[in-house]
């Protein structure tokens, strides 16, 4: 009897991994992993990883961005008269992705997909290409232009007379959408198609106020905004507007993944 016991005992120590490794399997926990390339609007380049965490909701994690370029664009400034700058804008996109698709037909490649993007606040950024025209800084201070209508918005260039803003949005973004392809693949590749919004909150374009160089604790980054406009000042006060209701992003990826095993 106690042989029959042991033996018994035997069996189902050696049988429990077997059957705890059959039931992550059936529950599809990590047991395959895929790996994607993606370009869309969030990015023009991507890369992730993807694994099942069950039978209806896979993981995927990964980098999207886009390469940084350059256009020029024209600022209106105040300075003894209506006088124009130009200078040069840098595109900023890059963010960090964890994504959750969840497939509530199991013969269907419909997903819904909840989840975040985490990067950079500074989405763009400017910087004069020269010297602003008539701006002549001391040698111990800074020359003061004033931009927009609104007595108030003075800015301080830096000793060369040069100025520089960004847009700026939130670094982390909630992300909403929806899609059809598996993102693990059934076989060895798969296409997915996805749309959402990025939820970027409200974007604030801002002027960094150079101070007295003595004193770096004074310099700070000021916010331009549409009310500082007025009728004679209507395209940037259009744009202005325009930027302030982009509080989300759309989204438009398309994703080749291969699966590993």
């Amino acid at each position: 009897m106690k042989m029959l016991k042991l033996v018994l005992v035997s069996a189902v120590l050696l049988l429990s991994p077997r059957v705890t490794a059959q039931t992550a399997t059936d529950k599809n926990l990590f047991n395959h992993l895929a790996v994607g390339l993606s370009t869309g609007t969030d990015g023009l380049i991507g890369l992730d990883v993807a694994a099942p965490i069950g039978n209806y909701v896979s993981v995927r994690a990964g980098y999207q961005f886009m390469p940084k370029f350059t256009l020029d664009v024209d600022i209106d400034y105040q300075y003894n008269g209506s006088r124009t700058s130009t200078a040069q804008g840098k595109l900023n996109v890059g963010n960090f992705k964890l994504l959750f698709d969840a497939y509530p037909f199991q013969k269907s490649s419909f997903h819904v997909t909840a989840g975040a993007y985490i990067g950079t606040s500074k989405l763009a950024e400017a910087y004069n290409k020269g010297p602003l025209d008539g701006v002549s800084p001391a040698d111990y201070g800074v020359a003061k232009i004033q931009i927009s209508d609104n007595p108030n918005n003075f800015f301080g260039t830096d000793l060369q007379g040069n100025v520089k803003g960004r847009v700026k949005v939130n670094s982390f973004k909630p992300y909403l959408g929806v899609g059809f392809g598996h993102v693990v693949p059934k076989s060895r590749l798969s296409f997915n198609f996805d749309l959402g919004m990025q939820f970027w909150g409200k974007p604030k374009v801002e002027i960094y106020n150079y101070q007295d160089f003595y004193l770096p604790s004074e310099q700070e980054w000021k916010e331009i905004k549409k009310s500082d406009f007025n009728d004679h000042d209507d395209d940037a006060y259009k744009a202005l507007n325009i930027l302030s209701k982009l509080t989300v992003y759309p989204v438009l990826n398309f994703r080749l993944g291969f699966k590993a095993f």
